[in-house]
């Protein structure tokens, strides 16, 4: 059934009301004048009904970027076609309970979707969002929910020097996502949502978006959800890497030899198709550390220090929901597949080189996971993505817990994946996602879908202001421990609290902290950064 809306500066909208939920799809926040320029916050529209009843474009990527996250889930859902554009695809989808009203109020979720910052869409059957609301209201915990779109690949994330003369800033990606939260805080209340009360939820690049916000002077939302992912493991490049990144993609497209004037129009008037298909996997999509959007000097050990100073975000942002997948390296094997080829020589030599100023610790390492210079790489490629999960994901997110002056919670999402596959028996990555938005259920048993349900329904809680389980001790993982536990429902778990960090209903490995009083964790890191460039 259709319905309009009546907004105080959008004008008329039209959605669709269906099953207690009405959602707004494809509604533009920004302006781009061109594919590399600033967003342009929308502030108001006049005019006939604005039709929001279909999906709007998405940003330029892969053609195949659906069904490369739907294959690392190990399950499909009814494709949507769906067009691309690279300056109509700033818009947003919104979805609330349809017996919503003016004096409501609700609680409002925004959702950065992931995608290794180079695909990705609200749009994307996988991340509809009205079995969630559905659920919300099922739970007594109703909430307004926004999905946003915003700019990958090259227009998202390329930067040069010759760029930002030109007038290009970098991380334009993150940029739409700013504006889009302002969009968010400046008409949601039209569409019932309290803009007092947003909470801002992210997946892998999404949740290391979410990270990166809290780099902001700005006050920006009021709660944060960072799952799977942090700007630890999606990690910002110096201006250095990014002009060599850049060399390599003027490279690729053919301009080498134009003046730079001539090679920045190129880039702004070549076809998109043409942009797409020019530049290969190799060249990086990455934020860059330009000092505004995103600072220097975050790491594992700034981020750790009890109420850290490191992140302007822990002084206005009241609480955080921090967690991780049982195997969240999984998905590297999909975007990075170069880590399987000669996986033991290559990390047994990152990890002596990262650690060599620490005798004895690379030997540690190697032999705690398992990995010997005899290790065949079909098997040591399973203990090196357990390392990589470990200290990109899990330690990452104990870190940020460990420095967070306000209310921290902490989640292990371990509900192990059902379907057939080389993840079959495990929680990999984005399997989470999975669970949360409910788009799944008909292909989940009855206890699997109570984990997708706990899951969701300790989100709501959290945007309702709502302790879901027991915080995180700042500066400590020792005493005082406390995290969320999702699974596995085959073991008979659906939810419960894990009092210590490691082993146990945890299933979480120590190894990285066993030496914690000699050996940082931004040291392991390195081992990583190695591993992946060698």
């Amino acid at each position: 059934m259709t319905t309009i809306l009546k907004t105080r500066s959008l004008g008329d909208i039209r959605g669709i009301s269906a099953g207690g939920v009405t959602q707004f799809l494809g509604i533009k926040y920004a302006h781009l004048k061109n594919r590399f320029a600033g967003a342009e916050l929308i502030e108001e529209r006049t005019g006939n009904v604005l039709d929001a009843m279909t999906d709007g474009p998405t940003a330029l990527s892969p053609s195949v970027g659906c069904e490369i996250e739907l294959g690392h889930v190990q399950h499909s859902l009814p494709r949507k076609e769906l067009t691309q554009s690279d300056i109509d695809c700033l818009n947003l989808n919104i979805a609330y309970p349809s017996d919503a009203s003016s004096s409501s109020r609700l609680p409002v979720l925004v959702y950065i979707h992931g995608g290794g910052l180079f695909i990705g869409a609200n749009s994307w059957p996988q991340n509809d969002l009205h079995r969630l609301v559905k659920l919300s209201t099922e739970r007594g915990l109703s909430v307004v929910v926004v999905a946003i779109n915003y700019r990958l690949g090259a227009p998202g994330f390329l930067t040069s020097e010759e760029l930002r003369d030109a007038g290009y800033q970098a991380n334009n990606g993150l940029r739409d996502q700013r504006v889009a939260l302002e969009w968010v805080r400046k008409h949601i209340g039209d569409f019932f949502g309290d803009p007092e009360n947003i909470t801002v939820a992210g997946m892998s690049a999404g949740g290391a978006s979410v990270t990166y916000h809290l780099h902001s002077q700005t006050p920006l939302f009021k709660r944060a959800i960072s799952m799977s992912g942090t700007s630890l493991f999606v990690q910002a490049l110096p201006y250095h890497v990014h002009e060599e990144n850049y060399a390599k993609a003027i490279a690729a497209l053919g301009l080498t030899d134009l003046t730079a004037e001539d090679r920045v129009q190129a880039l702004l008037t070549m076809p998109s198709h043409e942009l797409l298909a020019k530049l290969p996997p190799s060249i990086l999509v990455a934020p860059a550390i330009d000092s505004d959007i995103v600072l220097p000097g975050v790491t594992y050990t700034e981020l750790g220090k009890k109420n850290s100073k490191i992140l302007p975000g822990n002084s206005w942002c009241q609480d955080l929901l921090i967690g991780d997948a049982e195997v969240d390296s999984s998905i590297l094997q999909v975007v990075a597949p170069h880590i399987n080829t000669n996986s033991t020589e290559r990390f047994i030599s990152a990890t002596r080189q990262a650690l060599a100023p620490y005798p004895g610790e690379a030997e540690r390492i190697l032999n705690a996971y398992g990995i010997t210079s005899d290790t065949p790489d079909e098997l040591s490629i399973h203990s090196i993505l357990n390392f990589i999960s470990d200290i990109m994901c899990h330690a990452a997110a104990l870190s940020f817990a460990r420095g967070w002056s306000g209310n921290a919670y902490v989640y292990h999402f371990n509900e192990g994946n059902p379907w057939d596959g080389p993840w079959k028996g495990h929680a990999n990555h984005i399997l989470d996602t999975a669970y949360l938005f409910q788009n799944f259920t008909e292909y989940l048993s009855s206890e699997q879908r109570a984990v997708g349900t706990a899951f969701a329904e300790d989100f709501f809680k959290f945007c309702h202001g709502i302790k879901p389980w027991p915080t995180f001790t700042p500066g400590n993982i020792q005493d005082g421990f406390s995290a969320r536990i999702y699974g596995p429902s085959d073991k008979g778990m659906i939810s419960s609290v894990a009092t210590e960090a490691f082993g146990g209903d945890s299933m979480r490995r120590g190894i990285l902290f066993d030496s914690a009083d000699s050996v940082s964790l931004d040291e392991y890191g390195k081992v990583f950064a190695i591993f992946m460039t060698c």
